[in-house]
């Protein structure tokens, strides 16, 4: 087995350089989503800024409802910059602190997985042979002897640890 020292993260295909026609599809899509969950509070509100289309509903526009909407409307406009501003920053942070944490800690112990990997690798060696010999031949027969068992790693990385 390959010693690995960096660790790759996943890569989204909208954020890599190039393809420029999934990018202006998938924006397309997202501002299409949001048009849909703006435009019901659009329609409620535009009578409280217009009030002359209050009129022009199909439906009869219930007045009762403008004093509460007046004061989700001022509340809104009086901390929507302060809920805007703390939301960044904290996802900022978040993202900082997960970017930060995938390069200062090894995920993998690699002087233990290298420890385990050589187990493996002898453990193979004498129930199929040595590692030229299995690359090598064409077609090989498994003894019934030879099967692994189901808790081969597990047995094999015990009695490694308590060699160790």
């Amino acid at each position: 087995m390959k010693q690995k020292r960096t660790i790759d993260l996943i890569e989204d295909d909208y954020f890599t350089s190039g393809d420029w026609h999934l990018k202006i599809e998938q924006t397309s899509i997202a501002l299409l989503g949001w048009l849909f969950v703006f435009l019901p509070f659009f329609g409620l509100a535009l009578p409280l800024w217009q009030p002359h289309f209050a009129s022009l509903l199909p439906f009869n526009y219930n007045t009762a409802i403008l004093r509460p909407l007046e004061f989700l409307a001022k509340f809104f406009d009086d901390y929507f910059v302060f809920i805007s501003i703390s939301y960044l920053t904290l996802t900022f942070l978040n993202n900082y602190r997960f970017a930060t944490s995938w390069r200062d800690h090894l995920i993998v112990d690699q002087d233990r997985q290298q420890e385990r990997s050589q187990l493996v690798e002898q453990a193979w060696q004498e129930k199929f042979g040595n590692l030229d010999e299995r690359h090598n031949c064409s077609f090989y027969c498994v003894e019934p002897q030879q099967n692994l068992e189901t808790d081969f790693a597990q047995t094999l990385f015990a009695k490694g640890e308590r060699k160790l």
